[in-house]
């Protein structure tokens, strides 16, 4: 009966240390059951971040269709994986054309310009006789088409194909009245100056300039006279030279003023020449653009060289009577490629 007691209350004091009746397959003591929670806790935890690195590793394979850096695939909408509606081009203006004229007098100059198209768009026809080009030119194109002085008057046809449009012109040139001049000059000038040699020299040196033309448009507003003096000779004039029966025309007008009287620009352009010719004298060529130059003959000196970029009023050189001349005075041209046009026009109203 003692026996039983004592053993009764071993029993008790064990289960209170715990080493009565314990499950074998518990941790020894409680740290150790603490860190196994821990490390079987954690195992998931593991799991999801490497199925969330693995997840990260494949989103660029399945996005990469749908989206990339900087968004470049928001444009075609493939993020939604529809296909994206074209957006439609907005329809072109139509062409229009101006034309400066359509009676316009011998020696005079026909602009065209033709609106909301591109030089692979256009195609004109016309039977005036010309070279001429068109030109890029604000919100489209621009041709100059000079009426020669030696042009026969009459009725002229025009036709424009301008993308899907056509437009068809009839230009009425008409005759205008020269000056008829007779020319006396010693043949000691003559002989010096109107040579085979000094023609020869002009063919080769000028007459290629003539058909030089910038794309770039140098000219603003109308042009001014280059030097002021008593009109000695007018554009287009039929002269006659020490009585031969054979006749000439002027290319422009000559206008006497004092030797060494400063010569301006007409207009803003590129010196295409400056240089001594037997026939001409002291000569400058201005480039104005699209075909479109101005002369200076006979100068007795030069302030520009070959190359140089000049605004309307810069002094180009001075008056004179270097080549064929009979005195003081300065020849002034206008051209478009190589037909000589007047000046006056130009003077009061501009190209």
């Amino acid at each position: 009966m003692i026996l039983k007691r004592f053993l009764a209350i071993f029993c008790a004091f064990a289960v209170l240390l715990g080493g009565c009746g314990k499950d074998d397959s518990a941790p020894e003591n409680p740290e150790d059951a603490s860190s196994v929670s821990e490390s079987e806790e954690s195992v998931p935890e593991e799991s999801e971040q490497e199925s969330s690195d693995e997840s990260s590793k494949e989103e660029p394979e399945t996005s990469g269709d749908t989206s990339s850096a900087g968004g470049e695939s928001s444009g075609d909408g493939a993020s939604s994986g529809e296909e994206s509606t074209p957006v439609p081009e907005q329809p072109k203006s139509p062409p229009r054309v101006s034309l400066s004229n359509r009676i316009i007098e011998l020696g005079e100059v026909l602009v065209l310009h033709i609106s909301n198209v591109e030089s692979s768009e256009v195609v004109a026809d016309t039977d005036l006789p010309h070279n001429s080009l068109f030109y890029p030119d604000g919100d489209g194109l621009t041709v100059l088409l000079p009426i020669s002085y030696n042009e026969a008057p009459g009725n002229y046809t025009l036709s424009i194909q301008a993308r899907d449009k056509t437009f068809d012109y009839t230009i009425m040139v008409v005759d205008r009245e020269f000056e008829v001049q007779n020319l006396t000059i010693s043949e000691d000038t003559v002989g010096a100056t109107d040579t085979a040699e000094a023609n020869q020299e002009w063919e080769q040196k000028i007459e290629p300039l003539k058909m030089l033309a910038s794309p770039d448009k140098y000219w603003e507003g109308p042009f001014m006279q280059p030097v002021q003096g008593e009109i000695t000779t007018e554009f287009g004039s039929i002269r006659y030279t020490n009585g031969s029966a054979s006749s000439t025309r002027h290319s422009g007008i000559d206008i006497a003023a004092a030797q060494g009287t400063s010569i301006a620009a007409a207009n803003n352009g590129k010196i295409l020449f400056a240089d001594f010719l037997q026939l001409t004298g002291n000569t400058v060529v201005i480039d104005h653009g699209f075909g479109l130059k101005s002369f200076y003959y006979h100068m007795d000196s030069l302030n520009v060289k070959e190359g140089d970029m000049v605004q309307t009023g810069d002094i180009v050189g001075t008056v004179g009577s270097t080549g064929y001349s009979t005195g003081p005075h300065l020849h002034y041209s206008l051209l478009v490629n190589n037909v000589f046009i007047n000046p006056w026009t130009a003077f009061e109203h501009g190209i």
